[in-house]
């Protein structure tokens, strides 16, 4: 899997041990977007949602679909009385109808400069996320398996999605966004991204340009999410030797020439 042209990387996952072997035996645990940043504001205050417990995962940007330019606004920013619009800084839209929904599953970047050929040291601020790293290297297979159980389980009624996220400067970055976007105060993330949308088969609707689709189940319940072990295609590390780069000799130069955007 590769970034940009100069760049290749291996999936890694950061969690504590005991959440680490579960996945090495096949268990993957997607939380629904709504769990992060500010798409459930409004839920936690009321008491009837989870507080994330940390503050490297919440993003209150999650979600955002568009960054407003305050000095260009649009027709509902600008319809807002002066003495309000002089007082913000930021302005932008959440979506609430989908982005909630979709069950995400995070994963680290472990990048290799193929120009210098070695890779590149991971950020100090990772130990954050637990104390054991599970280095995939062969990404080809992980995916592969993934796919495999999500058609197995839901057949064509499912929506993947995998991409690396980008990074934005909220103040200055304005336009459109989805995802796979989020601020460059998470950019030592390096962070991978695979998106997966429950579709409700027993119902159509129709989409923008007029063609049937099956509509999002809006439920933010956890997905897990069982491929089997994968103790053949991954290993386990503490996440200081992944910061050290103390990897083990299983671990290859990543193969660059296939990419990570995957959508179906």
């Amino acid at each position: 899997m590769h970034s940009q042209d100069i760049r290749a990387f291996l999936p890694v996952k950061i969690t504590d041990r005991q959440w680490a072997e579960s996945l090495l035996d096949g268990s993957l645990y997607m939380r629904s977007l709504f769990d992060y940043g500010a798409l459930n504001t409004k839920a936690k205050a009321s008491g009837s949602a989870e507080e994330m417990n940390n503050s490297f995962r919440g993003d209150v940007h999650e979600g955002i679909t568009r960054n407003i330019a305050p000095n260009a606004g649009d027709d509902f920013y600008n319809a807002l009385p002066s003495e309000l619009r002089n007082v913000i800084a930021n302005a932008w839209y959440i979506d609430d109808k989908i982005f909630p929904f979709l069950k995400v599953y995070c994963l680290y970047r472990l990048t290799y400069n193929i120009s210098l050929e070695q890779f590149e040291r991971p950020d100090e601020r990772l130990r954050d996320f637990g104390d054991t790293a599970v280095i995939v290297y062969n990404p080809d297979e992980f995916l592969n398996r993934i796919l495999w159980r999500l058609y197995e389980k839901y057949g064509d009624n499912v929506n993947f999605e995998m991409k690396e996220v980008s990074y934005f400067d909220i103040s200055r970055d304005y336009g459109e966004y989805d995802m796979f976007w989020k601020t460059t105060f998470y950019e030592w993330q390096k962070e991978l991204r695979i998106a997966v949308g429950l579709l409700d088969g027993s119902k159509t609707m129709l989409g923008d340009t007029g063609q049937l689709l099956k509509p999002l189940i809006q439920d933010i319940t956890p997905l897990t999410l069982d491929v089997g072990s994968i103790r053949d295609i991954a290993i386990p590390i503490s996440t200081d030797d992944l910061i050290k780069l103390k990897l083990p000799s299983c671990i290859g130069i990543p193969d660059c020439n296939n990419s990570t955007d995957l959508i179906l």
